[in-house]
């Protein structure tokens, strides 16, 4: 009897042990937004190990090649709020288009999107319901701020023809997503090309 109560009592130890190993180790996985390069790395075995793609990986660190060095920390996952608001939700939906290729008038990943088309599907996607508007018809539609947050949209003029003619979603830091004609990429609104073309923020 007293051999039984043992075995039932170190099956209950096992058990506790085991849901406490798979507690943390869940913890530690969605916590683990970000990895250190280590001796004898590549861009694509780090990516094969997290299940994305090197692309991701580049666009996620503005990496301009797929040269990395020891030491170096990389973005694998963008880590959202456990209650995300609407701006990390859209910010979710934006990022997961990352590298979906450019088309003309589309609308949806499978196809492709342009940058109006883009925002127009992220916006619905992420609750907030938008109807499909060129560049222009965004920028008459929202309202006009200085001070921009994640989520409102930046408008570019004069880019393939006169007037608002691009438009893509403020992420922060001088930054923007947005799909233009290498696909949906993260780019700085500060580099020499938009910033010739910038015009301002907006909020819908």
């Amino acid at each position: 009897m007293k051999s039984s109560k043992k075995y039932r009592w170190g099956m209950k130890l096992a058990a506790l042990a085991l849901s406490a190993s798979v507690l943390f180790s869940t913890v530690e996985s969605a916590s683990a937004a970000t990895y250190t390069v280590q001796s004898g790395d590549s861009l694509w075995k780090i990516a094969n190990h997290h299940g994305v793609s090197y692309q991701t990986l580049m666009n996620l660190n503005h990496l301009s090649s797929s040269n990395i060095y020891v030491g170096q920390k990389l973005t694998i996952h963008q880590q959202l709020s456990t209650t995300p608001n609407a701006s990390s939700k859209l910010l979710q939906v934006a990022k997961q288009q990352l590298g979906v290729k450019y088309t003309f008038g589309g609308v949806k990943p499978s196809t492709g999107f342009d940058c109006s088309g883009y925002i127009t599907y992220v916006f619905n996607q992420a609750g907030k319901s938008t109807p499909r508007k060129t560049a222009a018809g965004f920028y008459q539609s929202a309202k006009k701020v200085s001070s921009p947050q994640v989520g409102d949209i930046v408008f570019f003029a004069n880019t393939y023809k006169a007037g608002i003619s691009h438009a893509g979603i403020y992420i922060g830091n001088n930054q923007m997503i947005n799909a233009s004609n290498g696909g949906v990429i993260i780019a700085n609104i500060n580099n020499a090309y938009w910033k010739k073309h910038f015009v301002g923020y907006g909020r819908l």
